[in-house]
């Protein structure tokens, strides 16, 4: 079985590179990235070395690895190939904080993480529907952070949230990222933005104009 390998840019912010790869019997050697790695693990079990120590992925679990510590990574069972999915986030999407918990607990047991991973890697699929796949990629900062032990901002703020609303109706038509919209609207910064309209409306902002 040949090795499968599909990795592509996408136009979408926070987002360096999407890799979606089938191997039969690759390994790869220490190395770091300059990006958070999160890796979904389809087929298989893959088995990896982070910062000297010894982990195991396992079936629709999430791995994240922080940028810039070193590991490696190969199949848990020669014989058997391994797919995975992969999204490399810029350095700024988590704070520096958060890395030595990411390299000290890699592992995230948590569905709502899994789907939104696999919700992500769909929307980036349709390169029409970048607002949707750059809410997902906020809504999965915020729920890594509570598995890192990083603080979330839950305070209310209606009226902000309900002035993105309005600017969503009006520019339906209009292609435009949740930066654009969120200065406009009056937030700070885009999980500003996303975290509140969520807590008001219910929903991200991507969806609510789907």
């Amino acid at each position: 079985m040949a090795d499968v390998i599909h990795a592509w840019h996408p136009d979408v912010p926070l987002v360096q590179e999407v890799l979606h790869a089938q191997f039969e019997h690759h390994a790869y050697p220490s190395h770091t990235h300059d990006s958070w790695t999160v890796l979904l693990v389809d087929q298989g079990t893959v088995t990896y070395d982070l910062d000297r120590h010894e982990h195991r992925t396992t079936n629709s679990t999430v791995t994240l690895l922080p940028p810039q510590v070193p590991h490696d990574g190969r199949s848990a069972t020669p014989d058997v190939p391994f797919r995975k999915r992969v999204l490399y986030l810029e350095p700024e999407w988590l704070s520096l904080s958060a890395v030595d918990a990411a390299a000290e607990t890699p592992m995230i047991f948590d569905p709502n993480v899994t789907t939104t991973v696999d919700q992500i890697h769909a929307t980036l699929n349709d390169p029409a529907d970048v607002l949707a796949a750059e809410c997902g990629v906020l809504a999965l900062r915020d729920l890594v952070q509570p598995h890192l032990k990083l603080p979330v901002d839950t305070a209310a703020d209606k009226p902000l949230a309900r002035r993105l609303r309005h600017l969503l109706d009006d520019r339906l038509d209009e292609t435009f990222t949740i930066a654009e919209a969120a200065a406009q609207s009056g937030f700070h910064d885009q999980s500003h933005l996303t975290r509140h309209f969520r807590r008001t409306l219910g929903t991200t902002p991507g969806v609510f104009a789907a």
